[in-house]
Protein backbone atom coordinates (compact mmCIF):
# COMPACT_ATOMS: atom_id res chain seq x y z
CA UNK A 1 0.00 0.00 0.00
CA UNK A 2 1.35 3.43 -0.93
CA UNK A 3 1.92 5.72 2.04
CA UNK A 4 0.18 9.03 1.79
CA UNK A 5 1.89 12.14 3.00
CA UNK A 6 0.77 15.61 3.78
CA UNK A 7 3.37 18.35 4.04
CA UNK A 8 3.25 20.66 7.03
CA UNK A 9 5.18 23.83 6.29
CA UNK A 10 6.29 25.99 9.19
CA UNK A 11 7.76 29.38 8.36
CA UNK A 12 9.81 31.27 10.95
CA UNK A 13 9.26 34.98 11.42
CA UNK A 14 11.56 37.50 9.83
CA UNK A 15 11.38 40.67 11.91
CA UNK A 16 13.34 43.83 12.50
CA UNK A 17 13.25 47.12 14.35
CA UNK A 18 14.99 50.44 13.88
CA UNK A 19 16.24 52.62 16.68
CA UNK A 20 13.48 54.38 18.62
CA UNK A 21 10.88 52.66 16.42
CA UNK A 22 8.30 50.06 17.29
CA UNK A 23 9.07 46.47 16.38
CA UNK A 24 7.84 46.05 12.84
CA UNK A 25 6.89 42.78 11.16
CA UNK A 26 8.61 43.06 7.81
CA UNK A 27 8.87 40.21 5.37
CA UNK A 28 7.16 36.89 5.19
CA UNK A 29 9.83 34.32 4.47
CA UNK A 30 10.27 33.27 0.89
CA UNK A 31 8.33 30.13 -0.01
CA UNK A 32 10.11 26.95 -0.89
CA UNK A 33 11.01 26.66 -4.59
CA UNK A 34 10.08 22.97 -4.63
CA UNK A 35 7.24 22.23 -7.12
CA UNK A 36 3.87 21.59 -5.47
CA UNK A 37 3.11 17.94 -4.83
CA UNK A 38 6.71 16.73 -4.98
CA UNK A 39 8.46 15.03 -2.09
CA UNK A 40 11.15 17.10 -0.37
CA UNK A 41 14.73 15.91 -0.23
CA UNK A 42 17.04 16.14 2.76
CA UNK A 43 19.57 18.94 2.33
CA UNK A 44 22.73 19.33 4.42
CA UNK A 45 22.73 22.38 6.66
CA UNK A 46 25.16 25.02 5.33
CA UNK A 47 27.79 26.25 7.74
CA UNK A 48 26.97 29.72 9.04
CA UNK A 49 29.78 31.47 10.89
CA UNK A 50 28.70 34.44 13.03
CA UNK A 51 31.83 36.50 12.38
CA UNK A 52 31.71 35.73 8.67
CA UNK A 53 28.06 36.78 8.54
CA UNK A 54 28.92 40.04 10.30
CA UNK A 55 31.49 40.88 7.64
CA UNK A 56 29.12 39.95 4.81
CA UNK A 57 26.45 42.27 6.20
CA UNK A 58 29.01 45.06 6.65
CA UNK A 59 30.08 44.70 3.02
CA UNK A 60 26.47 44.85 1.79
CA UNK A 61 25.76 47.91 3.94
CA UNK A 62 28.67 49.75 2.33
CA UNK A 63 27.45 48.67 -1.09
CA UNK A 64 24.10 50.33 -0.35
CA UNK A 65 25.80 53.51 0.83
CA UNK A 66 27.98 53.56 -2.28
CA UNK A 67 24.87 53.30 -4.48
CA UNK A 68 23.65 56.53 -2.88
CA UNK A 69 26.95 58.39 -3.18
CA UNK A 70 27.80 58.10 0.52
CA UNK A 71 31.13 57.40 2.17
CA UNK A 72 31.69 53.83 3.26
CA UNK A 73 31.56 53.00 6.94
CA UNK A 74 34.70 51.77 8.66
CA UNK A 75 34.49 48.60 10.76
CA UNK A 76 34.49 49.47 14.46
CA UNK A 77 35.62 46.71 16.83
CA UNK A 78 34.14 48.35 19.92
CA UNK A 79 30.73 48.87 18.32
CA UNK A 80 30.84 45.28 17.07
CA UNK A 81 31.44 44.11 20.63
CA UNK A 82 28.51 46.22 21.82
CA UNK A 83 26.32 44.82 19.04
CA UNK A 84 27.32 41.20 19.73
CA UNK A 85 26.55 41.63 23.40
CA UNK A 86 23.05 42.90 22.66
CA UNK A 87 22.35 40.15 20.11
CA UNK A 88 23.47 37.51 22.59
CA UNK A 89 21.40 39.01 25.38
CA UNK A 90 18.25 39.06 23.22
CA UNK A 91 18.79 35.41 22.31
CA UNK A 92 19.59 34.31 25.85
CA UNK A 93 16.64 36.10 27.48
CA UNK A 94 14.21 35.68 24.58
CA UNK A 95 13.28 39.28 23.78
CA UNK A 96 13.55 41.49 20.70
CA UNK A 97 13.92 45.17 21.49
CA UNK A 98 16.38 48.04 21.59
CA UNK A 99 15.76 48.22 25.32
CA UNK A 100 16.88 45.41 27.60
CA UNK A 101 14.38 44.10 30.17
CA UNK A 102 16.01 46.57 32.59
CA UNK A 103 15.25 49.44 30.20
CA UNK A 104 18.83 49.99 29.00
CA UNK A 105 19.15 51.26 25.42
CA UNK A 106 22.13 51.37 23.05
CA UNK A 107 23.51 54.55 24.64
CA UNK A 108 23.85 52.68 27.93
CA UNK A 109 25.63 49.85 26.14
CA UNK A 110 28.01 52.32 24.48
CA UNK A 111 28.88 53.83 27.87
CA UNK A 112 29.33 50.38 29.42
CA UNK A 113 32.10 49.72 26.88
CA UNK A 114 33.64 53.12 27.56
CA UNK A 115 32.67 54.32 24.10
CA UNK A 116 31.49 57.88 23.43
CA UNK A 117 29.82 58.86 20.16
CA UNK A 118 29.45 62.58 19.56
CA UNK A 119 29.33 63.62 15.90
CA UNK A 120 28.51 67.26 15.30
CA UNK A 121 26.62 68.52 12.25
CA UNK A 122 25.86 72.21 12.56
CA UNK A 123 24.24 72.76 15.95
CA UNK A 124 23.35 69.10 16.41
CA UNK A 125 25.40 66.42 18.15
CA UNK A 126 24.58 62.84 17.14
CA UNK A 127 25.09 60.11 19.71
CA UNK A 128 24.75 57.07 17.46
CA UNK A 129 21.98 54.77 16.28
CA UNK A 130 20.98 51.14 16.23
CA UNK A 131 19.19 48.66 13.96
CA UNK A 132 18.19 45.18 15.05
CA UNK A 133 16.97 42.18 13.07
CA UNK A 134 15.90 38.61 13.66
CA UNK A 135 16.58 36.23 10.81
CA UNK A 136 16.58 32.42 10.60
CA UNK A 137 18.83 29.57 9.55
CA UNK A 138 15.99 28.20 7.41
CA UNK A 139 13.03 29.56 5.46
CA UNK A 140 10.67 26.66 6.03
CA UNK A 141 10.41 23.13 7.36
CA UNK A 142 8.22 20.47 5.77
CA UNK A 143 7.23 17.39 7.80
CA UNK A 144 6.52 14.18 5.93
CA UNK A 145 5.64 11.05 7.92
CA UNK A 146 7.18 12.61 11.00
CA UNK A 147 10.47 13.54 9.34
CA UNK A 148 11.47 17.19 9.04
CA UNK A 149 12.98 18.60 5.82
CA UNK A 150 14.54 22.04 6.15
CA UNK A 151 14.87 24.71 3.47
CA UNK A 152 18.20 25.97 4.79
CA UNK A 153 19.61 29.43 4.12
CA UNK A 154 23.24 30.01 3.22
CA UNK A 155 25.36 32.63 4.95
CA UNK A 156 25.10 34.80 1.83
CA UNK A 157 21.28 34.50 1.72
CA UNK A 158 20.99 35.46 5.38
CA UNK A 159 23.16 38.54 4.85
CA UNK A 160 21.18 39.57 1.76
CA UNK A 161 17.72 39.17 3.34
CA UNK A 162 18.87 41.06 6.44
CA UNK A 163 20.11 44.08 4.50
CA UNK A 164 17.15 43.95 2.11
CA UNK A 165 14.78 43.90 5.08
CA UNK A 166 16.47 46.93 6.59
CA UNK A 167 16.51 48.81 3.29
CA UNK A 168 12.79 48.12 2.75
CA UNK A 169 11.95 49.67 6.14
CA UNK A 170 12.04 53.50 6.34
CA UNK A 171 13.55 53.68 9.83
CA UNK A 172 16.34 51.20 9.12
CA UNK A 173 17.03 52.69 5.72
CA UNK A 174 17.37 56.15 7.23
CA UNK A 175 19.96 54.92 9.72
CA UNK A 176 21.95 53.11 7.02
CA UNK A 177 21.92 56.09 4.65
CA UNK A 178 22.61 58.78 7.26
CA UNK A 179 25.53 60.73 5.75
CA UNK A 180 27.32 61.70 8.96
CA UNK A 181 27.97 58.20 10.29
CA UNK A 182 31.61 57.20 9.95
CA UNK A 183 31.79 53.74 11.53
CA UNK A 184 29.58 50.77 12.33
CA UNK A 185 29.65 47.53 14.25
CA UNK A 186 27.69 44.40 13.39
CA UNK A 187 27.00 41.76 16.03
CA UNK A 188 25.51 38.34 15.23
CA UNK A 189 24.43 35.62 17.63
CA UNK A 190 22.82 32.34 16.60
CA UNK A 191 20.33 31.45 19.30
CA UNK A 192 17.89 28.66 20.07
CA UNK A 193 15.44 27.36 17.46
CA UNK A 194 17.77 28.39 14.61
CA UNK A 195 17.03 32.10 15.21
CA UNK A 196 19.72 34.60 14.28
CA UNK A 197 19.84 37.87 16.22
CA UNK A 198 21.60 40.75 14.46
CA UNK A 199 22.45 44.17 15.88
CA UNK A 200 23.94 47.07 13.94
CA UNK A 201 25.40 50.08 15.80
CA UNK A 202 26.49 53.36 14.23
CA UNK A 203 28.65 56.33 15.07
Amino acid sequence: MMRQWRPIVTKPKLIAAAVLALILPLLSCAPSHRPAGTLPTAQPQPRVDASGLERRIHKLINRERQKHGLDQLAWNDVLSRVARGHSKDMAKRNYFSHDSPEGHDFTYRYRSEGYACALRTGMTIHGGAENIFQNNLYDSVTKVNGKAYYDWNTEEQIAETTVRGWMDSPGHRKNILTPHWRTEGIGVHIGPAEKIYITQNFC
